[in-house]
Protein backbone atom coordinates (compact mmCIF):
# COMPACT_ATOMS: atom_id res chain seq x y z
CA UNK A 1 0.00 0.00 0.00
CA UNK A 2 2.75 2.42 0.65
CA UNK A 3 4.46 1.47 -2.34
CA UNK A 4 1.34 2.34 -4.64
CA UNK A 5 0.90 5.82 -2.89
CA UNK A 6 3.58 7.18 -3.83
CA UNK A 7 3.51 6.02 -6.94
CA UNK A 8 0.25 7.77 -6.97
CA UNK A 9 1.85 11.11 -5.53
CA UNK A 10 4.47 10.61 -8.04
CA UNK A 11 1.83 10.85 -10.81
CA UNK A 12 0.18 14.27 -9.34
CA UNK A 13 3.60 16.03 -8.78
CA UNK A 14 4.44 14.46 -12.83
CA UNK A 15 0.94 15.86 -13.70
CA UNK A 16 1.42 19.54 -11.59
CA UNK A 17 5.20 20.05 -12.67
CA UNK A 18 3.61 19.62 -16.59
CA UNK A 19 0.94 22.11 -15.99
CA UNK A 20 3.59 24.66 -14.80
CA UNK A 21 6.31 23.76 -17.56
CA UNK A 22 3.24 23.92 -20.28
CA UNK A 23 2.62 27.11 -18.67
CA UNK A 24 5.88 28.57 -18.77
CA UNK A 25 6.40 27.26 -22.54
CA UNK A 26 3.44 29.78 -23.07
CA UNK A 27 4.74 32.15 -21.88
CA UNK A 28 7.78 31.90 -23.33
CA UNK A 29 6.74 31.22 -26.51
CA UNK A 30 3.60 34.17 -27.02
CA UNK A 31 4.91 36.66 -24.65
CA UNK A 32 8.21 36.56 -26.76
CA UNK A 33 6.10 36.59 -30.06
CA UNK A 34 5.15 39.89 -28.35
CA UNK A 35 8.46 41.55 -27.97
CA UNK A 36 9.32 40.24 -31.19
CA UNK A 37 6.18 42.07 -32.81
CA UNK A 38 6.99 45.16 -30.58
CA UNK A 39 10.12 45.77 -31.95
CA UNK A 40 9.03 45.17 -35.57
CA UNK A 41 6.00 47.91 -35.35
CA UNK A 42 8.66 50.44 -33.69
CA UNK A 43 10.74 49.79 -36.57
CA UNK A 44 7.98 50.42 -38.86
CA UNK A 45 7.17 53.68 -37.05
CA UNK A 46 10.43 54.87 -36.87
CA UNK A 47 10.48 54.12 -40.52
CA UNK A 48 7.36 56.10 -41.62
CA UNK A 49 8.09 58.92 -39.19
CA UNK A 50 11.49 59.67 -40.25
CA UNK A 51 10.17 59.98 -43.92
CA UNK A 52 7.62 62.00 -43.13
CA UNK A 53 9.62 64.14 -41.19
CA UNK A 54 12.03 65.38 -43.99
CA UNK A 55 8.87 66.58 -45.81
CA UNK A 56 7.92 69.11 -43.17
CA UNK A 57 9.71 72.19 -44.52
CA UNK A 58 7.54 75.26 -43.85
CA UNK A 59 5.40 75.15 -47.19
CA UNK A 60 1.76 74.89 -47.50
CA UNK A 61 1.59 71.06 -48.84
CA UNK A 62 4.39 69.74 -46.35
CA UNK A 63 1.88 67.97 -44.54
CA UNK A 64 -0.11 66.52 -47.64
CA UNK A 65 3.98 65.32 -48.72
CA UNK A 66 4.69 64.02 -45.52
CA UNK A 67 1.12 62.03 -44.95
CA UNK A 68 2.38 60.91 -48.99
CA UNK A 69 5.61 59.49 -47.34
CA UNK A 70 3.64 57.76 -44.31
CA UNK A 71 1.59 55.64 -46.91
CA UNK A 72 4.43 55.17 -48.78
CA UNK A 73 6.09 53.24 -46.17
CA UNK A 74 3.17 50.77 -45.75
CA UNK A 75 2.43 50.17 -49.65
CA UNK A 76 2.07 46.26 -50.14
CA UNK A 77 2.68 47.44 -54.28
CA UNK A 78 6.36 48.47 -53.78
CA UNK A 79 7.85 45.74 -52.07
CA UNK A 80 9.76 48.03 -49.80
CA UNK A 81 6.78 48.05 -47.11
CA UNK A 82 6.63 47.35 -42.99
CA UNK A 83 5.46 44.32 -42.21
CA UNK A 84 5.56 42.56 -38.45
CA UNK A 85 4.78 39.22 -37.23
CA UNK A 86 8.28 37.83 -38.95
CA UNK A 87 6.80 39.94 -42.19
CA UNK A 88 3.72 37.32 -42.46
CA UNK A 89 1.36 40.33 -42.08
CA UNK A 90 1.31 43.98 -43.48
CA UNK A 91 0.10 46.89 -41.37
CA UNK A 92 -2.56 49.29 -42.19
CA UNK A 93 -4.53 46.53 -44.59
CA UNK A 94 -7.68 45.36 -43.95
CA UNK A 95 -7.83 41.65 -45.38
CA UNK A 96 -5.00 40.91 -42.70
CA UNK A 97 -6.42 38.78 -39.89
CA UNK A 98 -4.30 40.74 -37.10
CA UNK A 99 -6.37 43.90 -37.03
CA UNK A 100 -3.93 47.20 -37.52
CA UNK A 101 -4.38 50.67 -37.39
CA UNK A 102 -1.81 53.83 -38.30
CA UNK A 103 -2.35 57.27 -36.44
CA UNK A 104 -0.10 60.46 -37.24
CA UNK A 105 -0.56 64.16 -36.43
CA UNK A 106 1.84 67.02 -36.73
CA UNK A 107 2.96 69.44 -34.28
CA UNK A 108 4.67 72.64 -33.83
CA UNK A 109 7.53 72.67 -31.04
CA UNK A 110 9.04 69.66 -29.22
CA UNK A 111 7.41 70.39 -26.12
CA UNK A 112 3.95 69.85 -27.65
CA UNK A 113 4.55 66.75 -29.93
CA UNK A 114 6.29 64.97 -27.01
CA UNK A 115 3.11 65.58 -24.80
CA UNK A 116 0.88 65.27 -27.90
CA UNK A 117 -1.02 67.97 -27.39
CA UNK A 118 -1.69 71.01 -29.68
CA UNK A 119 -1.62 68.70 -32.78
CA UNK A 120 -3.04 69.27 -36.26
CA UNK A 121 -0.87 71.84 -37.36
CA UNK A 122 -0.96 72.21 -41.12
CA UNK A 123 -0.16 74.62 -43.48
CA UNK A 124 2.44 76.84 -44.99
CA UNK A 125 4.63 79.00 -42.74
CA UNK A 126 3.45 82.03 -40.68
CA UNK A 127 6.28 84.74 -41.09
CA UNK A 128 5.18 86.34 -38.12
CA UNK A 129 5.45 83.29 -35.37
CA UNK A 130 7.16 80.81 -37.28
CA UNK A 131 4.03 78.21 -36.01
CA UNK A 132 4.62 75.48 -38.80
CA UNK A 133 4.47 71.93 -38.45
CA UNK A 134 8.19 70.80 -37.32
CA UNK A 135 7.27 67.25 -36.04
CA UNK A 136 5.47 64.35 -36.48
CA UNK A 137 3.74 61.45 -34.21
CA UNK A 138 3.39 58.60 -35.96
CA UNK A 139 1.28 55.27 -33.77
CA UNK A 140 0.75 52.31 -34.75
CA UNK A 141 -1.49 49.71 -32.88
CA UNK A 142 -1.68 45.93 -33.81
CA UNK A 143 -3.11 42.53 -32.38
CA UNK A 144 -0.62 40.23 -31.38
CA UNK A 145 -1.30 36.61 -32.26
CA UNK A 146 -1.38 33.55 -29.83
CA UNK A 147 -0.15 30.13 -30.38
CA UNK A 148 -0.42 28.51 -26.53
CA UNK A 149 -2.86 31.03 -25.03
CA UNK A 150 -6.03 29.48 -26.23
CA UNK A 151 -4.98 26.02 -25.08
CA UNK A 152 -5.26 26.98 -21.80
CA UNK A 153 -8.30 29.75 -22.21
CA UNK A 154 -10.60 29.24 -24.96
CA UNK A 155 -12.03 32.87 -24.34
CA UNK A 156 -8.79 34.58 -24.14
CA UNK A 157 -8.74 37.83 -26.91
CA UNK A 158 -5.67 38.70 -28.75
CA UNK A 159 -3.53 41.55 -27.01
CA UNK A 160 -3.02 45.07 -28.97
CA UNK A 161 0.53 45.96 -29.36
CA UNK A 162 1.40 49.82 -29.47
CA UNK A 163 4.44 51.47 -30.93
CA UNK A 164 4.93 55.35 -31.55
CA UNK A 165 7.77 57.58 -33.16
CA UNK A 166 8.44 61.23 -32.85
CA UNK A 167 10.40 62.52 -35.36
CA UNK A 168 11.69 66.18 -36.60
CA UNK A 169 13.89 68.96 -36.54
CA UNK A 170 16.58 68.74 -34.18
CA UNK A 171 18.34 71.76 -32.20
CA UNK A 172 20.77 73.84 -33.60
CA UNK A 173 23.79 72.55 -36.04
CA UNK A 174 27.15 73.72 -35.50
CA UNK A 175 28.52 71.25 -38.52
CA UNK A 176 26.58 70.58 -41.66
CA UNK A 177 27.07 68.76 -44.90
CA UNK A 178 25.12 70.21 -47.90
CA UNK A 179 25.06 73.63 -47.46
CA UNK A 180 26.01 75.89 -50.18
CA UNK A 181 29.84 78.07 -50.37
CA UNK A 182 27.91 81.38 -49.91
CA UNK A 183 28.37 83.68 -46.63
CA UNK A 184 25.80 86.48 -46.31
CA UNK A 185 27.10 89.21 -43.74
CA UNK A 186 25.41 90.15 -40.46
CA UNK A 187 23.39 92.86 -41.66
CA UNK A 188 22.67 94.27 -37.51
CA UNK A 189 26.11 94.14 -37.05
CA UNK A 190 25.63 91.76 -33.76
CA UNK A 191 22.27 93.13 -32.86
CA UNK A 192 20.28 91.08 -33.96
CA UNK A 193 21.19 87.04 -33.47
CA UNK A 194 17.86 85.70 -34.48
CA UNK A 195 17.72 86.81 -37.99
CA UNK A 196 20.87 88.88 -38.40
CA UNK A 197 19.05 92.19 -39.59
CA UNK A 198 16.85 89.95 -42.53
CA UNK A 199 13.37 89.89 -42.62
CA UNK A 200 11.45 86.39 -42.80
CA UNK A 201 9.60 86.92 -46.11
CA UNK A 202 10.97 89.42 -47.55
CA UNK A 203 12.82 89.63 -50.50
CA UNK A 204 16.26 90.87 -51.38
CA UNK A 205 18.76 91.45 -53.94
CA UNK A 206 21.86 89.02 -53.29
CA UNK A 207 25.55 90.45 -54.92
CA UNK A 208 28.68 89.62 -55.00
CA UNK A 209 31.43 91.45 -52.47
CA UNK A 210 33.54 93.59 -55.39
CA UNK A 211 36.81 90.98 -55.32
CA UNK A 212 34.81 88.06 -56.42
CA UNK A 213 33.01 89.56 -59.42
CA UNK A 214 34.12 90.97 -63.12
CA UNK A 215 32.77 94.98 -62.64
CA UNK A 216 30.20 96.90 -61.49
CA UNK A 217 28.95 99.21 -59.13
CA UNK A 218 30.14 99.31 -55.22
CA UNK A 219 27.12 98.86 -54.06
CA UNK A 220 24.26 96.98 -56.32
CA UNK A 221 21.10 98.32 -56.88
CA UNK A 222 17.57 96.48 -55.82
CA UNK A 223 16.69 94.35 -58.36
CA UNK A 224 13.08 94.73 -59.36
CA UNK A 225 10.63 92.87 -56.60
CA UNK A 226 13.29 93.32 -53.89
CA UNK A 227 14.17 96.24 -51.50
CA UNK A 228 17.58 95.55 -50.21
CA UNK A 229 20.80 94.61 -51.68
CA UNK A 230 22.74 92.36 -49.29
CA UNK A 231 26.78 91.25 -50.22
CA UNK A 232 27.57 87.64 -49.55
CA UNK A 233 31.08 85.97 -50.29
CA UNK A 234 32.05 82.99 -51.74
CA UNK A 235 33.90 80.81 -49.53
CA UNK A 236 36.68 78.60 -50.71
CA UNK A 237 35.11 75.38 -50.44
CA UNK A 238 35.61 73.07 -53.13
CA UNK A 239 33.44 70.09 -53.40
CA UNK A 240 35.38 66.86 -54.17
CA UNK A 241 34.57 65.80 -57.53
CA UNK A 242 36.32 64.33 -60.36
CA UNK A 243 39.65 64.50 -60.92
CA UNK A 244 39.37 66.53 -63.79
CA UNK A 245 37.44 69.04 -62.98
CA UNK A 246 39.05 72.52 -63.52
CA UNK A 247 38.55 75.41 -60.80
CA UNK A 248 35.65 76.56 -63.03
CA UNK A 249 34.22 72.96 -62.96
CA UNK A 250 34.27 73.00 -59.44
CA UNK A 251 32.65 76.49 -58.74
CA UNK A 252 30.10 75.24 -61.16
CA UNK A 253 28.99 72.37 -59.54
CA UNK A 254 29.69 73.72 -56.13
CA UNK A 255 26.76 76.81 -57.33
CA UNK A 256 24.16 73.84 -58.58
CA UNK A 257 24.66 72.56 -54.96
CA UNK A 258 26.03 69.18 -55.18
CA UNK A 259 22.37 67.26 -55.21
CA UNK A 260 22.99 65.30 -57.81
CA UNK A 261 22.54 61.68 -57.77
CA UNK A 262 25.36 61.37 -60.80
CA UNK A 263 28.69 59.03 -60.16
CA UNK A 264 31.78 61.41 -58.78
CA UNK A 265 29.97 64.77 -57.85
CA UNK A 266 29.26 65.30 -53.69
CA UNK A 267 27.85 67.95 -51.35
CA UNK A 268 30.60 70.53 -50.31
CA UNK A 269 32.53 70.23 -47.21
CA UNK A 270 31.59 71.20 -44.03
CA UNK A 271 31.10 74.91 -42.12
CA UNK A 272 31.54 75.48 -38.38
CA UNK A 273 30.50 77.94 -36.25
CA UNK A 274 33.20 79.99 -34.33
CA UNK A 275 35.86 78.98 -36.94
CA UNK A 276 36.97 81.61 -39.26
CA UNK A 277 36.35 81.01 -43.06
CA UNK A 278 38.17 81.51 -46.25
CA UNK A 279 36.72 83.44 -49.01
CA UNK A 280 38.17 83.36 -52.98
CA UNK A 281 40.66 85.49 -53.73
CA UNK A 282 40.72 87.32 -56.96
CA UNK A 283 40.97 84.83 -59.93
CA UNK A 284 42.92 86.66 -62.42
CA UNK A 285 40.01 87.54 -64.61
CA UNK A 286 37.25 87.30 -61.90
CA UNK A 287 35.29 84.75 -63.13
CA UNK A 288 34.76 82.97 -59.82
CA UNK A 289 31.47 85.01 -58.89
CA UNK A 290 29.98 84.24 -62.97
CA UNK A 291 31.15 80.95 -62.54
CA UNK A 292 28.77 80.72 -59.11
CA UNK A 293 25.65 82.59 -61.08
CA UNK A 294 26.10 79.99 -63.86
CA UNK A 295 25.68 76.72 -61.19
CA UNK A 296 22.74 78.55 -59.90
CA UNK A 297 21.11 78.64 -62.94
CA UNK A 298 21.63 74.95 -63.23
CA UNK A 299 19.09 75.05 -59.86
CA UNK A 300 16.47 76.26 -62.84
CA UNK A 301 16.94 74.04 -65.49
CA UNK A 302 18.80 76.78 -67.40
CA UNK A 303 22.10 74.89 -69.11
CA UNK A 304 24.87 77.29 -69.22
CA UNK A 305 25.36 76.80 -73.00
CA UNK A 306 22.30 78.15 -73.27
CA UNK A 307 23.29 81.23 -71.05
CA UNK A 308 25.39 83.94 -71.97
CA UNK A 309 29.28 83.99 -70.52
CA UNK A 310 28.34 80.65 -69.32
CA UNK A 311 29.23 78.28 -72.00
CA UNK A 312 32.66 79.71 -72.69
CA UNK A 313 34.52 79.40 -69.12
CA UNK A 314 37.40 77.59 -68.32
CA UNK A 315 37.74 73.96 -68.95
CA UNK A 316 34.66 73.44 -70.97
CA UNK A 317 33.47 71.21 -68.34
CA UNK A 318 30.16 73.03 -67.88
CA UNK A 319 28.78 71.22 -70.94
CA UNK A 320 28.80 67.85 -69.34
CA UNK A 321 28.16 69.03 -65.46
CA UNK A 322 24.99 70.53 -66.14
CA UNK A 323 22.48 67.86 -67.39
CA UNK A 324 24.00 66.21 -64.52
CA UNK A 325 21.62 68.74 -62.23
CA UNK A 326 17.53 68.34 -62.53
CA UNK A 327 15.47 71.16 -62.72
CA UNK A 328 13.49 72.23 -59.44
CA UNK A 329 9.77 71.54 -61.40
CA UNK A 330 7.72 73.11 -58.87
CA UNK A 331 4.63 74.35 -59.41
CA UNK A 332 2.47 77.37 -57.55
CA UNK A 333 0.62 80.63 -58.25
CA UNK A 334 3.78 81.95 -58.57
CA UNK A 335 6.72 81.45 -61.68
CA UNK A 336 10.14 81.48 -61.42
CA UNK A 337 10.72 82.14 -64.77
CA UNK A 338 12.92 85.21 -66.12
CA UNK A 339 11.01 88.69 -65.63
CA UNK A 340 8.12 87.05 -63.82
CA UNK A 341 6.48 88.00 -60.49
CA UNK A 342 8.52 86.82 -57.12
CA UNK A 343 7.54 83.36 -55.69
CA UNK A 344 6.77 83.23 -51.78
CA UNK A 345 8.10 79.85 -50.34
CA UNK A 346 5.40 79.35 -48.03
CA UNK A 347 2.60 80.06 -49.59
CA UNK A 348 3.74 78.92 -53.69
CA UNK A 349 6.36 77.10 -53.41
CA UNK A 350 6.04 72.97 -54.05
CA UNK A 351 9.42 72.36 -55.22
CA UNK A 352 12.41 69.57 -54.41
CA UNK A 353 14.37 71.78 -52.74
CA UNK A 354 17.03 72.26 -54.95
CA UNK A 355 16.23 76.48 -55.22
CA UNK A 356 16.67 76.73 -50.98
CA UNK A 357 19.91 78.30 -50.67
CA UNK A 358 21.47 77.17 -46.88
CA UNK A 359 24.62 79.65 -46.22
CA UNK A 360 26.77 80.88 -43.44
CA UNK A 361 26.28 84.28 -41.92
CA UNK A 362 29.17 85.94 -41.41
CA UNK A 363 30.54 88.75 -39.07
CA UNK A 364 31.69 90.93 -41.85
CA UNK A 365 33.51 90.23 -45.21
CA UNK A 366 36.99 90.41 -44.45
CA UNK A 367 36.94 88.60 -40.82
CA UNK A 368 34.57 85.46 -42.53
CA UNK A 369 33.63 84.45 -38.84
CA UNK A 370 30.91 82.39 -38.98
CA UNK A 371 28.34 82.86 -36.53
CA UNK A 372 25.25 80.79 -38.04
CA UNK A 373 23.34 79.43 -40.93
CA UNK A 374 20.17 80.38 -42.23
CA UNK A 375 18.39 79.75 -45.90
CA UNK A 376 16.84 81.74 -48.46
CA UNK A 377 14.74 80.99 -51.87
CA UNK A 378 16.49 81.53 -54.97
CA UNK A 379 14.34 83.90 -56.86
CA UNK A 380 15.32 84.50 -61.08
CA UNK A 381 16.47 87.28 -61.83
CA UNK A 382 14.53 89.58 -64.25
CA UNK A 383 17.41 90.49 -65.93
CA UNK A 384 17.56 88.52 -69.63
CA UNK A 385 20.79 88.14 -70.25
CA UNK A 386 21.11 88.73 -74.38
CA UNK A 387 23.70 89.07 -76.91
CA UNK A 388 22.57 92.69 -76.92
CA UNK A 389 23.52 93.39 -73.23
CA UNK A 390 26.95 91.70 -73.00
CA UNK A 391 28.12 91.56 -69.68
CA UNK A 392 24.57 93.19 -68.34
CA UNK A 393 24.31 93.89 -64.04
CA UNK A 394 23.29 90.06 -63.74
CA UNK A 395 26.46 88.89 -64.25
CA UNK A 396 28.91 91.98 -63.59
CA UNK A 397 27.83 91.76 -59.98
CA UNK A 398 26.37 88.06 -59.64
CA UNK A 399 23.15 90.21 -58.37
CA UNK A 400 20.00 87.33 -57.93
CA UNK A 401 16.80 87.76 -56.09
CA UNK A 402 16.22 85.67 -52.94
CA UNK A 403 12.97 85.62 -50.21
CA UNK A 404 15.05 85.20 -46.95
CA UNK A 405 13.13 81.97 -44.77
CA UNK A 406 15.52 81.49 -41.84
CA UNK A 407 15.96 77.73 -41.02
CA UNK A 408 12.38 75.86 -41.89
CA UNK A 409 14.24 73.31 -44.47
CA UNK A 410 16.48 70.20 -42.62
CA UNK A 411 19.71 69.32 -43.66
CA UNK A 412 20.07 65.87 -44.46
CA UNK A 413 23.27 65.62 -41.99
CA UNK A 414 25.14 67.99 -39.38
CA UNK A 415 26.76 67.67 -35.49
CA UNK A 416 26.64 69.64 -32.49
CA UNK A 417 30.74 69.10 -32.65
CA UNK A 418 32.19 70.18 -29.69
CA UNK A 419 31.15 73.43 -27.86
CA UNK A 420 27.81 74.96 -30.07
CA UNK A 421 27.11 78.41 -29.37
CA UNK A 422 24.36 78.73 -31.90
CA UNK A 423 21.00 78.68 -30.04
CA UNK A 424 18.83 78.84 -33.22
CA UNK A 425 19.32 77.45 -36.70
CA UNK A 426 19.16 74.76 -39.36
CA UNK A 427 18.51 71.10 -37.73
CA UNK A 428 18.25 67.36 -39.13
CA UNK A 429 16.06 65.56 -39.07
CA UNK A 430 16.23 63.03 -36.32
CA UNK A 431 14.02 61.07 -34.30
CA UNK A 432 13.30 62.54 -30.54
Amino acid sequence: MKVQNERGASTIYFLLFSIAFFRFLVMATDFGRFYLIQGELQTAADAAALAAATRLNGTINAVEHAADQIAASFDSTTGNDNRFNLRINQIGTGGSDLITNTQFDYFSTLQDVQANANGGQTGGLDWGSGFYPKYVRVLITAQAPLLFVPLLNRSASRPTIAAAAIAGVSGPICSACGIDGLAVVDQSAGADSMNYGLVPGDFYTLFLVSSQRTAGPVIQAPLAGTTVAVTPAILNHVPSGPADLDLDGSLFELGAGGLSTSTGLSTPANVSISTTEVAYPVQGTNTVGQDILCGLNARFGVAPSETLNCGNLGGGQFATLSPLYSADTDAGAGTYAAGAGLQDYASEYDGNLRRILTVAVVDGSDSLNVLNFRQFLIQMSPVSPTLSQGLNTLLVTGAFRAQYIGAPVPLRCGGVGGSCLASTGVGRTVLH
